[in-house]
């Protein structure tokens, strides 16, 4: 998803910043790629906006920062 469409859904920047727990500042400096993390948390807080759009590939390596905090490796 892109930052436009994102702003498109929410509404405005502000309530995106919002829905996400960032400034509007946050969502200004995004540019036209909404970042990876903001993606993930958008699916789980409004997974309506994604009904159409497949789950991207999760990187070989990478996990979720959740996992990492939960079993105590930073």
């Amino acid at each position: 998803m892109n930052t436009e469409k994102a702003i498109q859904l929410a509404g405005s920047p502000s309530m995106l910043a919002a829905i996400l727990g960032v400034t509007p500042s946050a969502v200004s400096q995004w540019g036209e790629a909404l970042p990876e993390r903001r993606v993930w948390q958008l699916r789980v807080l409004r997974p309506e906006w994604f009904r159409d759009e497949p789950l991207p590939p999760i990187r070989a390596g990478s996990r979720p920062a959740d996992a990492a905090t939960e079993s105590g490796v930073a």
